[in-house]
């Protein structure tokens, strides 16, 4: 019996390597697209985040100085039990992410907060202007 040596067609429905291979590269070309521009807009989230605790710090600020004359300072790192800012000025951060806020007082005329977060991310303003730290 003399075997054929025509090939076979492929099953309906089926892929072939060169299809699959096209599919592949065309999801890593939009994941190298897609992921930086996604760290970039959770970088972004995580800065707005931190400016609002800022800005509401900033009201606590701004009561202290109509009461006492002067800003307040001082460090606000829950995870390790400081809270002289708290003392000082009344304010807690809304959520307990692990940030560790300081703020240093330059008496009635500015004052500068540090965040630095979980992650290590800083980000400093200098107050009460809102201008980014020099």
């Amino acid at each position: 019996m003399r075997r054929s040596l025509r090939r076979r067609a492929p099953p309906a429905g089926a892929f072939s390597l060169l299809e699959l291979l096209v599919v592949v590269a065309v999801i890593g070309v939009i994941a190298a697209i897609a992921v930086p521009a996604y760290r970039g807009h959770v970088a972004t989230a995580r800065d707005s985040a931190l400016l609002q605790s800022m800005a509401t710090m900033s009201v606590f600020q701004e009561d202290v100085k109509l009461r006492t004359g002067v800003y307040g300072g001082g460090r606000y790192a829950a995870a390790a039990g400081d809270t002289s800012l708290t003392d000082a000025i009344g304010w807690r951060p809304g959520a307990a992410d692990g940030t560790v806020y300081v703020v240093v007082a330059a008496g009635d005329a500015s004052w500068k907060v540090t965040a630095t977060s979980a992650s290590g991310h800083r980000l400093c303003r200098v107050f009460p202007a809102g201008a980014r730290c020099p």
